[in-house]
């Protein structure tokens, strides 16, 4: 049976992970490795993870300083072992027994670099259904350049692209997931979307950021970056991935990012990003907010 490495970040989250743990070890046809790191709890976080680590030697874990999510997933990138695939948990979830073997089979299918993602069920604090999410994107880099569709908990990826994401880590991050992401289609590996669901994506007050982090509160963030913060994040990100992986980007990738490190004091790059009929969404109203933020040196 295939190797999995699951690697899971937890903090103060006592009121469920044990019940996501068990739904980890109960994975069919694979073999599990959990690694988990926690991150600065002061809850009982780390009393539960202990007591289930002695009841099963499958169970890895170790703690550091409060990093946010987006590096401590990082971090547990960069100390996982030699495994044939690797997949990201949250600490509030369920899953479905079958939700690494269904991700393995459709990966199976290439050995290049690839990513699986699949559709969420929706559920509240007690796992009461309360609707499927698909995933929803343009699927293509230039889409997940503007805007990231990739939830983490329902990342599946496999060694090739684990060793290519180890090589570098980058010192501007917004999420792990939509880093790794972007990453994948830059150089030109497999990004591979299921429709059906295998998780219980919990819904509570704790979320760190859920499917309800919407409306008001999402504006309120991004307006944050754009302009208290001032920075801007795609560019940014651009960087890094010219600085990470320069010699295994697509051409089409090597282009999209030359155009959106530049385009703040180059002319031609911002007509190109304004232009381009690719560097779009389906969502016309993003599109708008887009240009706009291009005009304002803010995207």
């Amino acid at each position: 049976m295939d190797k999995v490495q699951v690697l899971l970040s937890s903090y103060n989250g006592e009121k469920y992970i044990k019940e996501q743990i068990e739904s980890i070890l109960k994975q069919e046809e694979v073999v599990i490795s959990l690694l988990i790191r926690d991150d600065g709890s002061c809850d009982k976080t780390l009393e539960i993870i202990e007591n289930l680590k002695n009841e099963n030697p499958n169970i890895t874990y170790y703690s550091g300083k409060n990093l946010g999510p987006a590096r401590s997933f990082m971090d547990l990138v960069n100390n996982s072992g030699d495994f044939d695939y690797y997949a990201f948990s949250d600490q509030d979830d369920v899953w479905e027994p079958k939700k690494l073997i269904s991700a393995i089979n459709k990966l199976k299918q290439s050995d290049k670099p690839s990513l699986y993602l699949s559709a969420m069920d929706i559920v509240d604090e007690n796992l009461n259904f309360i609707e499927k999410k698909q995933i929803e994107g343009n699927f293509c880099f230039e889409g997940e350049m503007i805007k990231n569709f990739a939830t983490g908990c329902t990342q599946v990826f496999n060694k090739a692209l684990n060793k290519i994401i180890k090589s570098y880590t980058p010192n501007y991050i917004i999420m792990h997931d939509s880093w790794i992401t972007r990453v994948c289609y830059a150089i030109g590996g497999n990004v591979i979307i299921d429709e059906n669901s295998y998780i219980k994506y919990r819904q509570h007050k704790g979320n760190v950021l859920g499917y309800q982090d919407k409306g008001l509160q999402k504006l309120k963030r991004q307006f944050k970056i754009a302009f208290v913060d001032k920075v801007c994040m795609r560019v940014n990100i651009a960087k890094e991935l010219k600085n990470g992986y320069e010699n295994l980007l697509t051409t089409n990738a090597k282009e999209v990012i030359d155009n959106l490190i530049s385009y703040t004091y180059d002319k031609k790059a911002k007509k190109w990003l304004l232009q381009n009929k690719n560097f779009r969404t389906k969502d016309e109203k993003l599109n708008k907010k887009m240009k706009l933020s291009i005009h304002l040196n803010r995207f």
